[in-house]
């Protein structure tokens, strides 16, 4: 018996599609993706873009002013709603200015050559030191280590004995000089050495464990030499302004200010004032150009919003979780992928609900059109949720755009059923008063069937966001990014605890959205 080709057949139908429609398909690509970048670049408050700054100062102005209504109470009157909104607006406006002059700070070449002059000060300083390992010290501590009697051995301490005696080989093979080198191989000694093991064995006395430690920071402040001649060579080749924030890179910046912490923290306890001030005053001059300097802004700004608007909606206790919430997820590291999440979603259940809104309604008030589209809706809601990707990757790619596009399909089908749901059940006494006192569809419509049906829109609006979520968390796996990138990382990694993490965030992302939205429906 020949197997029906049903496959190859969907296979050449959708390639026609694809060939017969590529314009519509490249028109809503363009309008998901533009949409999608607008909400990431809003809800970043990116810098690079004024629009970013309008939309969400806008947003922050008209929770002030509901908060305002909300504190108020009954002697809110409409003065009072403005005042707050446009005192908001100015506030947000001169914060936002502050923000971008200091991001946008020129390095000069006047500001240049002062950083040269405390650098090249620095390094002169740091070469002068004697670059000494702490060899004979090293040495005391393995023969400590390896004295002791083998059968009596913890497993620990004999690691600790091998890799002090690896690092001091490393170390009598470096180059004279080799700061870098010399530095990692004692490092990786003294943190063998300070093991809980080592210490409960007895075998090291404290006071060459500290001399170790002494030692190795001593060293770690001489690696500083060769980064601030780096940064030196990048300050003598500016020739005209540049912003501070982009002069080095972030892992550049934190490499640097670490070896400087160390060279301040060495030099203090060693009493060299020469050396302190001048690694002071380095770090200071670094200071000024970290790239992450107000990386805390945009965080700080749209916790606040959304704390607000859960004590809004849904009260004092989702508020207090949605504070801890969000400060888990920044703290976790995980912020900028759970707003490309949030994004997503809320771009996803936008286009979702500009189409299965008025499908619901269509198919409350035409039998035709609910037998027409019931069908499709049950082919959405029982499909594997991994097989909307194959269809997205084929006509929009890899990335964001098919991710949300599949989202969409995806989560569409509640807000079209528990729209035509919620119509349905509009008490029949009403339609026909309504229409006793000569109402137009339209008028029915908007002024007594959609009104009394919010309710249930609003459950089916909940459903869509959380079937959204649960959607962009699969995208991942088609380079959509977010949360879903962070967990099919540590599923791919195998890192749990990466994994666990991205896990966590999409739990708050989605109680979050589940208690707001779910309190809307309750209100109305």
């Amino acid at each position: 018996m020949t197997p029906l080709q049903i496959g190859k057949f969907f296979e050449q139908f959708v390639t026609f599609l694809k060939a017969a429609f590529q314009g519509f398909f490249e028109t809503v690509s363009s309008t998901l993706g533009f949409v999608i970048t607008a909400l990431k670049n809003t809800l970043m408050i990116d810098p690079r873009h004024l629009y970013a700054s309008v939309l969400f100062g806008l947003v922050v102005a008209v929770v002030m002013a509901a908060l305002a209504r909300r504190c108020a109470g009954r002697r809110a009157g409409r003065k009072l709603l403005m005042s707050a909104f446009v005192l908001t607006a100015l506030a947000f406006g001169g914060l936002e200015s502050w923000r971008l002059a200091s991001i946008n700070r020129p390095m000069t070449p006047d500001i240049a050559a002062q950083m040269q002059e405390d650098y090249r000060a620095l390094a002169q300083l740091l070469e002068a030191e004697p670059v000494d390992a702490p060899v004979a010290l090293l040495r005391s501590a393995a023969d400590a280590l390896a004295a002791a009697p083998a059968a009596s051995q913890d497993p620990a301490v004999t690691q600790a004995a091998k890799a002090t005696t690896d690092a001091l080989r490393r170390i009598e093979n470096a180059r004279r000089g080799d700061t870098e080198r010399i530095y990692e191989s004692l490092r990786s000694a003294v943190d063998a050495l300070a093991g809980p093991a080592v210490a409960e064995s007895g075998l090291l006395p404290a006071d060459t464990l500290a001399d170790l430690e002494a030692q190795a920071l001593r060293l770690q402040a001489l690696t500083a030499i060769t980064p601030a001649k780096r940064l030196i060579r990048d300050l003598e080749r500016l020739t005209e302004p540049k912003p501070m924030n982009r002069f080095i890179n972030q892992r550049s910046y934190e490499r640097l200010a670490e070896v400087l912490r160390a060279s301040h923290a060495c030099y203090t306890q060693a009493d060299n004032a020469a050396l302190r001030d001048a690694s002071a005053r380095a770090l200071g001059q670094l200071r000024k150009l970290n790239p992450a300097r107000l990386d805390w802004y945009a965080p700080a700004l749209l916790t606040f919003v959304m704390v607000a608007i859960a004590w809004l909606v849904a009260g004092r206790g989702v508020a207090v979780f949605s504070l801890v919430g969000l400060i888990l997820i920044f703290g976790m590291q995980l912020w900028e992928p759970t707003i490309e999440s949030l994004a997503l979603v809320l771009a996803a259940t936008l286009f979702a609900l500009l189409l299965g809104i008025p499908l619901g309604i269509a198919a409350a008030r035409s039998r035709h059109v609910d037998q027409a589209l019931r069908p499709f809706l049950d082919l959405m809601q029982t499909m594997p949720a991994f097989v909307y990707l194959i269809p997205a990757v084929i006509f929009f790619g890899l990335g964001e755009v098919p991710g949300a596009m599949a989202t969409l399909i995806f989560s569409m089908p509640p807000a079209v059923r528990l729209t035509a749901l919620g119509i349905r059940q509009v008490p029949q006494e009403i339609v026909e008063a309504a229409q006793a006192f000569g109402s137009t569809g339209s008028q029915m419509l908007f002024k007594a069937q959609l009104p009394i049906a919010m309710p249930t829109i609003l459950a089916g609006v909940n459903q869509t966001i959380m079937l959204s979520l649960s959607m962009v968390v699969i995208a991942g796996m088609i380079g959509a990014g977010g949360l879903g990138s962070v967990v099919l990382g540590g599923i791919t990694q195998m890192k749990l605890g990466l994994g666990f993490e991205g896990g966590l965030a999409v739990v708050i992302l989605a109680i979050y959205l589940d208690r707001v939205t779910q309190a809307m429906g309750k209100k109305h």
